[in-house]
């Protein structure tokens, strides 16, 4: 029992622990990852209609943007997406909840190894106070779920192996949430059976498992790994997916074997402790100033990775089980599988080897226990080194907390991969601008996978918005460019029709909207843009122009007369400042189409002016809007501010 001191100390980190996980949420880290707004457009998909986004019922793996994407966490963020729709907050949920799971369980690592109540206060105080386990647990994204569940995993296998030889139910537990595991991140299917095959010649060298015990594990485990076994074959032979009752194994559009590779590995080998011991280079996983787990915990963590090594050495010499050894076997285990990983130039990233940190953390406990120990018997030394070593953490701590919750998101907004969803905009378009303005086609431009952050923010039914015709590559880039009058990019040709949904970071777009004299309203974390000049029905300044039907020259071919559609050419001047018009758009039965700007010599000609050589014009527009009723074309002068109107 902990005396009513350490009751105290427990209850003080405990609050910290909360309030830290807790406080800003939905805002730091600033945005929503793409990664994330994916996941969580799955939940509630899976929450409403038991389907992911591609109709897919109850998937073993998420196919996500064609490359997958583990299924635990959606399945664990449903409920809260369900009842509480779509949010930061919502999203980021049970990767809070699983940072205090993370708490409890590698307490009690802590507790089983070491059966010391100070090494499970300082295992709680550096967990709590390190930035990378922090940071890990504020971002909804799957992979960091393997984190908790591997630490969940490690306690119920240490405490099974050292439970006695009649364990069975607990093997069968460990079995289960071994299982478990795999859902949580890809990069457990190569890490777990690769950890096993280590531990259990360990545990038979030292005599500490039966064969029943071991099947008591593998057969429930086994059992949760065959849809994942067939997910793999599936798609390494490019097989059709599987259905397996409510259940679907999914075929990707693009299965990411080629992120391991043999050929990276013995430079990953190096990168693979300079990106865990010190940081890497996203923003959302580590920063620069401080480290992982600050700079001055990388020493303790190597005094306790060797102190690892000499006990794994002498258990084995005396083949005596000790569970420490089980602590090793996984960081050896996630270092290997980590430098075949070649998502970036450096080898994997802090995200990818999350549960290595989980290991860290229990050298770098152990390092400062092997210190204390040292030096323990110096009492003034001791106290010194105590004192001084507090005291530095607690600075590192205040500095990192002072500049995380109020510096960080400033200093970098926006996050690569981070954006926002745009609810408000979409309301004050279809509720604070007129039909014409927001039945034009609008351009949500400058985002990563933009059509996520679109179906996050109306949480559009999947069977509404789904229109994949086949399994085809292409469908899906289709699917995923335009809805309705939605186009999910930003036009490469500027049109002048459109209305645009641009991300307040995106400088050049504005400027570039801003220079046509759009009419803007800046919303949230973005500006709406749309062409003010497209509502007028009066003349604003004085045109010349020469328009004709069916006929004019595309090409250097006449156009004939079509029977689906007609051509409105000519030539036009704005006679302000005697040059070509800056836009010419024709409206026609709800609709707009723009000019493509065609040379006309023989006008410069006549006009003896150069600057109206490119005065010729072009509009095609389908016969059936044309006969709808009259067409009025729009003469646009941005620079001026001016409009000339004409009707046909």
């Amino acid at each position: 029992m902990y005396s009513k001191r350490e009751k105290m100390y427990w209850l003080a980190l405990l609050a910290v622990m909360v309030f830290i996980h807790c406080f800003r949420i939905g805002s730091i880290p600033y945005g929503i990852n793409v990664d994330e707004m994916g996941m969580g457009y799955d939940a509630w998909c899976l929450a409403n209609y038991g389907t992911d986004r591609y109709l897919k019922s109850f998937p073993v793996y998420l196919i996500n943007f064609s490359g997958g994407q583990s299924a635990l966490y959606a399945y664990l963020c449903s409920p809260f997406v369900y009842f509480f729709g779509i949010s930061a907050v919502t999203l980021r949920v049970p990767a809070m909840i699983f940072s205090f799971v993370t708490l409890v369980f590698a307490v009690k690592i802590a507790d089983y190894i070491w059966n010391n109540k100070r090494i499970n206060l300082l295992t709680g105080l550096i967990y709590t106070i390190s930035p990378v386990f922090l940071m890990l647990s504020r971002i909804g994204l799957d992979c960091n779920l393997m984190l908790g569940m591997s630490t969940m995993y490690i306690y119920f296998l240490i405490k099974a192996i050292g439970g006695g030889v009649y364990g069975y139910k607990k093997f069968i537990f460990v079995g289960i949430i071994g299982g478990l595991v795999l859902y949580s991140y890809v990069i457990s299917h190569m890490l777990l059976p690769l950890f096993l095959v280590l531990l259990i010649a360990y545990l038979f060298y030292t005599k500490k498992i039966k064969l029943s015990q071991l099947f008591a594990m593998i057969v429930p485990m086994a059992i949760l790994a065959v849809p994942l076994v067939l997910f793999h074959i599936t798609n390494i032979f490019d097989l059709g997916e599987i259905k397996i009752g409510i259940f679907t194994i999914p075929k990707l559009y693009r299965y990411r074997g080629d992120d391991l590779s043999a050929q990276m590995f013995w430079g990953n080998f190096v990168n693979f402790l300079k990106t865990s011991l010190l940081h890497d280079n996203i923003d959302f996983n580590s920063i620069k100033e401080f480290g992982n787990m600050y700079y001055i915990s990388v020493p303790f963590i190597i005094i306790g990775l060797i102190d690892a090594m000499v006990k794994f050495a002498v258990s084995l010499k005396k083949r005596q089980w000790n569970p420490y050894s089980v602590i090793l076997l996984w960081f050896i285990c996630v270092y290997v599988t980590g430098a075949f990983i070649s998502t970036a130039s450096y080898g994997a990233n802090v995200y990818q080897i999350n549960s290595v940190f989980m290991t860290y953390l229990f050298f770098c406990v152990d390092g400062l226990f092997v210190l204390y120990s040292r030096i323990k018997a110096h009492s003034l030394a001791k106290k010194a080194a105590i004192s001084a070593i507090a005291i530095l953490y607690s600075i590192l701590f205040i500095c990192f907390a002072k500049y995380y919750f109020f510096d960080y998101a400033a200093d970098t907004y926006l996050i690569d991969l981070f954006n926002f969803k745009f609810d408000d905009v979409l309301s004050y378009l279809d509720d604070e601008l007129p039909d014409n303005v927001s039945e034009r086609n609008t351009y949500v431009g400058d985002l990563n996978q933009t059509y996520i952050f679109y179906l996050g923010s109306t949480m559009t039914a999947p069977y509404e918005y789904n229109k994949l015709e086949d399994d085809e590559s292409y469908t899906l880039w289709l699917w995923t460019q335009t809805y309705k009058n939605y186009r999910f990019y930003f036009p490469e040709e500027f049109d002048p029709s459109g209305n645009y949904i641009i991300p307040e970071t995106d400088i050049r777009h504005i400027n570039q909207l801003e220079e046509h004299g759009f009419e803007k309203r800046h919303i949230g974390n973005y500006y709406l843009f749309w062409n003010q000049y497209l509502d007028k029905e009066e003349t604003d300044t004085q045109a010349q122009a020469v328009i004709s039907w069916d006929h004019g020259i595309i090409n250097g071919k006449l156009m004939p007369d079509g029977k689906d559609s007609s051509v409105l050419s000519g030539w036009a001047i704005n006679l302000t400042n005697a040059s070509p018009w800056d836009d010419i758009v024709a409206y026609a039965n709800g609709k707009y189409y723009v000019a493509k700007k065609m040379e006309r010599a023989d006008v410069a000609e006549v006009l003896n002016n150069e600057n109206v050589l490119m005065s010729g014009f072009h509009i095609t527009i389908p016969s059936s809007d044309f006969i709808e009723g009259r067409v009025k074309v729009y003469f646009i002068d941005y620079y001026n501010k001016k409009c000339y109107v004409e009707s046909y």
